[in-house]
């Protein structure tokens, strides 16, 4: 019997060895088993292989006997080129260079300018805002609302209560300019009561434009132009007992004022100008009462020197005069209310950033009629603004005013109003923005035995955002005055749209 398995593959086993032990001999040697491996550098084709400062050897002949001394001379290494993969058997494998460490050959988002080729940057959009309409160098993003109301009044003459829609319109036109700036910003309502009945509507306008003008790298100029409609409210002190609607106030006003920065020094110099117009009230028997004889005209002009402790800090002294000139000399009771008055008041600014700015100022107000019936009347004077941010998608708003207000009639010259606001919006969520709102008047009557009054006034709203240019809006206010007896709640529902 014959065995062939054996002697069959020991011929092909011995030439399996001599292959690898040929291929063991020719191959170069390497670091082929080392455990760290060094990153090689890559070379052009035909340059010395030589790495930094070292010498390269001397060659040798078949034999191992050097045929002479050649000096040794370091090889400059070649900058290291750009990583590409190759496709050549035997090429060692580089490792590819982090593209994080490397410089751009250009901007992938380049910056562009202005419309008008200026410096400017394009007007940012602000989460949950619309892109609004572009209209040349002008931005405009228009919202009109319409709310379902109702409304509860309780006063002296008993309970009333009234159902209502209300259509409004707001607006802000926006310029995109290299120098300059200009700004209008309007917003409007209108009130239909369900049925024939419109007493308690109270329609409301206002529109304002600012104009600023950089005339210089430490001066700004500012022009102002507005007008604001409303109606009296039945808790100011010059509302008609009775009269079943109030009479109507157009307010004109514009500005100029110029800013400018001498060092730590800063100045301002402003003129406000206005010219308010009455409309006539209607009686419970529904005849017109005219209140013509309180159109007037007004001017007043102040100026202020601060002096900057630190960009967050700059406290500053203001003064002002001005003067009220009603149409008529004498009212429909006999007395000239015309008037001037002057102030002085000293504060400071405070400039923390983003998260807090404002002002807070203390002085005094003296105003004096042109009837000598009339009692001059000395205020002290508490005004200022915060505006906050916590934290973001948080803002809280503060601001006091006091001012000096002319009674529409009879022997008394005027009251002095202190008012304070305040405002709360926080983002619940991306889409849905809580507000708080607050206020209280503070009125004292000098020149008359009237008791001080104080009205308070607290609101609540939710703004849920349906979709980028729709939004649902929810809203309740209580107003209350203590020494009148009188209070109002509010509760609306509505849809907004934006562009």
């Amino acid at each position: 019997m014959n065995v062939k398995g054996t002697a069959t593959r020991l011929p092909t086993s011995r030439k399996a060895a001599t292959l690898l032990l040929a291929c063991t001999i020719f191959y170069p040697q390497g670091n082929t088993f080392a455990q760290t491996a060094t990153t090689a550098i890559p070379v052009l084709p035909g340059s010395a292989s030589a790495v930094d400062g070292a010498a390269s050897p001397t060659p040798a002949t078949d034999s191992g006997v050097s045929t002479g001394t050649v000096p040794a001379t370091a090889t400059p290494t070649p900058a290291p080129q750009l990583w590409r993969p190759s496709n050549n058997p035997g090429d060692p494998i580089y490792e590819q260079q982090d593209e994080a460490g490397q410089p751009y050959a250009e901007a992938e988002n380049p910056y562009e300018p202005t419309v008008d080729g200026g410096e400017n940057p394009r007007i940012a959009t602000e989460p949950g805002q619309t892109p609004g309409i572009r209209l040349g160098t002008f931005l405009l993003r228009p919202s009109i609302s319409q709310t379902i109301n109702t409304e509860k009044q309780t006063n002296t003459g008993g309970p009333s209560r009234r159902n209502y829609l209300t259509t409004g319109i707001r607006g802000t036109l926006t310029s995109d300019w290299s120098r300059h700036a200009l700004t209008v910003t309007g917003d409007g309502a209108w009130e239909r009561n369900f049925g024939s009945d419109k007493d308690g509507e109270e329609p409301r306008a206002r529109i304002e434009a600012d104009l600023r003008l950089d005339l210089g790298k430490e001066t700004t100029a500012n022009l102002k132009a507005g007008y604001e409609f409303s109606r009296e409210d039945t808790t100011d002190p010059n509302a008609l007992t009775g009269a079943a609607v109030q009479g109507g106030e157009h307010r004109f006003t514009t500005s100029a004022s110029i800013e400018r920065d001498f060092g730590k020094l800063r100045g301002l110099a402003a003129l406000d100008l206005s010219r308010t117009v009455y409309t006539d009230a209607k009686g419970v028997d529904g005849r017109p009462i005219s209140l013509s004889d309180r159109d007037q005209n007004g001017a007043n002009l102040r100026g202020r020197i601060g002096y900057e402790l630190s960009p967050a800090l700059i406290p500053f002294l203001e003064l002002n005069a001005g003067t009220t000139k009603y149409d008529r000399r004498l009212d429909n009771s006999g007395y000239a209310r015309s008037s001037n008055a002057y102030g002085a008041k000293v504060g400071a600014e405070v400039d923390l950033g983003e998260k807090t700015r404002g002002e807070a100022a203390i002085g005094y107000l003296r105003k004096q009629y042109d009837d000598d019936r009339l009692a001059s009347i000395g205020a002290l004077t508490l005004d200022g603004e915060l505006n906050w941010s916590p934290q973001r998608g948080t803002n809280v708003n503060l601001g006091l005013r006091t001012t000096i207000e002319d009674f529409a009639g009879g022997p008394q010259g005027g009251w002095i109003s202190y008012r304070l606001d305040a405002g709360l919006t926080h983002e619940l969520r991306s889409n849905l923005v809580a507000r708080l709102t607050g206020q209280i008047v503070h009125r004292t009557f000098p020149s008359s035995d009237m008791e001080n009054a104080v009205e308070y006034t607290a609101g609540a709203g939710l703004t849920w955002g349906l979709n980028r240019y729709l939004d649902l809006t929810a809203d309740v206010s209580y107003q209350w005055t203590p020494v009148y007896d009188s209070s109002e709640l509010r509760v609306g529902a509505g849809l907004v749209l934006k562009r």
